[in-house]
């Protein structure tokens, strides 16, 4: 009986001992990674919760950083925007002077900057080529390239199409704005302007004609309209970049948020799991001894 009782002790403390090296070995790896569990597999019924989390998060990012692109290409697009704005006012300025060779020197720069502006370039692409971002929207480079144009809208090669972001589960959204839409009107106002230079009332050198002062006073009318044009276009863009903007909080906030619950979830508590650690090593080391010491129980010292 003593044989049996003895052989069942050490078994027990045997058992203590493995548990207690395996709550060491659990609590170390705590320590060492951070986490509750190795992977997935050891986190049982919360497996399902975390990698859910997990999915929800990286949509989150993904769509965040979707979102900062546009917001990228929105800030781009309104920076050409008001170069192209400036165009339209330096061109109406230019054309309230009297002196013809000031008027098409400014209109020469002022059509450099239109173009320009309308040439932008985002991370690779055109901002005003809509979805074909590999060519410049604008074939013409100087006011005789434009001269020769059939009319001011034959000068774009941008698509017809903006190109669209997925920045949620549930909003897809058409953003940019094409160069013919912008474009259109101001390239106009300097086809026309180039060629009454180029016409019988022209050159347009030194001090203006009557026939002249007139033709630009009614042109004025003109430019002012495609700067107004321009200005629309200018305050879409601003409202669509404030909807990203809020976009980009908003997808921050979510992925923030899902960082936090996957934290709840899966992160060890570092100070009770180095409290574990040193209360395994302590169990360890006692049952280490208790079973040390009831394996070389024997009965010959009570035979003797």
């Amino acid at each position: 009986m003593t044989r049996i009782a003895t052989a069942a002790a050490a078994q027990t403390a045997l058992m203590d001992l493995m548990k207690a090296q395996r709550s060491v070995f659990e609590s170390q790896q705590q320590l060492t990674t951070g986490k509750l569990y190795p992977d997935l597999k050891g986190a049982g019924h919360r497996a399902e919760s975390i990698s859910a989390a997990y999915g929800a998060r990286d949509r989150a990012e993904s769509y965040k950083f979707s979102a900062e692109r546009v917001q990228g290409r929105m800030d781009m697009t309104a920076v050409a925007l008001e170069k192209l704005t400036e165009s339209a006012t330096d061109l109406r300025v230019a054309m309230t002077t009297i002196d013809g060779t000031y008027i098409m020197d400014q209109a020469r720069e002022a059509f450099d900057k239109a173009r320009n502006a309308l040439s932008t370039q985002y991370a690779g692409g055109y901002v005003f080529g809509g979805t074909r971002t590999d060519t410049d929207p604008v074939t013409v480079n100087t006011l005789a390239d434009l001269v020769a144009a059939p009319t001011a809208g034959d000068v774009f090669v941008n698509s017809s199409r903006r190109p669209v972001a997925k920045l949620d589960d549930q909003l897809t959204l058409e953003v940019g704005v094409l160069a013919d839409e912008v474009g259109t009107d101001i390239m106009a106002a300097f086809k026309r302007l180039a060629e009454f230079d180029a016409g019988p009332n022209g050159p347009l050198n030194g001090p203006l004609t009557d026939a002249q002062q007139t033709y630009l006073q009614g042109e004025i009318a003109n430019v002012m309209t495609a700067f107004e044009r321009i200005s629309d276009f200018v305050g879409q863009n601003g409202a669509q970049q404030s909807r990203v903007e809020s976009m980009v909080k908003s997808q921050d906030q979510k992925a923030d948020y899902l960082t936090s619950l996957i934290g709840d979830l899966e992160d060890a508590d570092m100070a009770a799991a180095a409290t574990r650690f040193q209360q395994a090593q302590t169990a360890v080391d006692v049952s280490a001894r208790t079973f040390s010491v009831l394996s070389q129980v024997s009965l010959l010292p009570f035979l003797r």
